[in-house]
């Protein structure tokens, strides 16, 4: 993982192909959550899935398909809370840093996260497995005293080697998606 992540080790078809260093807010657009006023019963329901940081922490797959948590149309316009499209990267940015998913519903997150929906050019597969390997890389950026966090300016400076071609990218991915599934099996 470690070597075809920073492209110490390639695929012979992409050998020569460019590697840049790009920052995640070049990657895709970095969306904040937010949470509706509690006190509104009204801005809660069951129209909007509404992700919290123990719907990711329970995951056993890196795919993000319910939430325990739902809020209301109303309340998703009357919050800082976004809706992200499906194929998004939802990164807990508040206490448990690093931790990561796909979304495969539409679906908004609470303040904790910051989320990657990224650009045609990007992989959401592989941007998950380059946050998920480089966990402790975004911890060593957060701050705070009662809980560790990290800010969305700081979160979309993060810089890391990207493979250009996407092509290469979801080469990548399927080979680590592959050797999961294979730890998964041997479990």
């Amino acid at each position: 993982m470690q070597q075809l992540l920073t492209g110490k080790k390639r695929f012979k078809e992409f050998e020569g192909e460019e590697w840049k260093e790009e920052r995640l807010g070049f990657m895709g657009q970095i969306v904040s959550g937010g949470t509706p006023d509690t006190n509104k019963e009204e801005y809660w329901g069951d129209e909007v899935a509404w992700c919290i940081p123990t719907d990711i922490t329970a995951l056993t797959t890196r795919y993000l398909s319910a939430t325990t948590r739902k809020i209301s149309n109303k309340g998703l316009k009357k919050s800082s809370a976004n809706l992200l499209p499906p194929n998004s990267v939802i990164v807990c940015t508040r206490a448990t840093v690093g931790d990561c998913a796909i979304n495969t519903i539409p679906m908004s997150t609470n303040q904790g996260f910051k989320s990657i929906i990224p650009k045609l050019e990007y992989d959401s597969e592989y941007l998950y497995y380059l946050i998920s390997f480089n966990k402790h890389y975004l911890v060593r950026y957060a701050s705070g005293s009662t809980f560790l966090e990290i800010s969305k300016r700081d979160f979309s400076k993060l810089k890391f080697m990207m493979p250009l071609d996407i092509k290469e990218q979801q080469k990548i991915a399927s080979v680590l998606n592959a050797a999961d599934k294979e730890i998964e099996l041997l479990s």
